[in-house]
């Protein structure tokens, strides 16, 4: 709403700091009808540890969430997340999808009964020790100023089989084999 400047003299030299304090970015002229205006909060999470699951029901991919609390309730939610991720093998197949709370956001459209995902999980080489970096940007529109989060969730979709998050499924004690790390960020968008 307004800014506030410090001056501290010392030395016979002046130093200023100053603060811009806002809860809406808009260009001087207004936004162009259906954009968004400036960035005004971003909120991140980088998980480093390791996820696994043969669950064939959504699951919380543990660690991969973040939260944020809208100042507007018409700002928008940036999200982008990149998730390293993979199967056993080629033969298997797994999927993410990115949530607002408990609702899926980000999938594609209901169609008889395939699964509705943001990323489908599938090793290319056939190798069990091999991970994909699999990413996504989507511009969410919450409708609020209380908390949300959003989050990623993992599931296999062959009975048993394992979908694995920052590991390889061999994942042996080797030079050869990698740790990684996903990550999922949130920028508050004014509106």
């Amino acid at each position: 709403k307004g800014n506030s400047s410090l001056f501290n003299h010392s030395d016979g030299g002046i130093s200023i700091m100053s603060e811009l304090r806002t809860n809406r970015i808009v260009p001087r002229d207004g936004l162009p009808s259906g954009s968004s205006g400036g960035i005004v909060q971003v909120r991140s999470t980088t998980k480093t540890d390791t996820f696994d699951t043969t669950s064939t029901s959504f699951t919380d991919v543990t660690g991969l969430s973040v939260s944020i609390t809208p100042t507007r309730a018409d700002s928008k939610i940036l999200v982008t997340y990149h998730v390293n991720a993979n199967m056993e093998d080629s033969t298997y197949v797994g999927a993410l999808r990115l949530m607002r709370d408990s609702t899926p956001i980000f999938v594609g459209d209901a169609s008889g009964s395939r699964t509705q995902a943001s990323n489908y999980v599938k090793n290319l080489s056939g190798s069990s020790t091999e991970t994909h970096d699999y990413s996504g940007q989507h511009l969410d529109s919450p409708s609020t100023t209380s908390s949300v989060t959003y989050k990623l969730q993992g599931v296999t979709l062959d009975s048993g089989r394992q979908l694995n998050v920052n590991k390889s499924y061999s994942d042996s004690n080797a030079a050869s084999q990698a740790r990684t790390a996903s990550s999922i960020t949130v920028m508050e968008i004014s509106g």
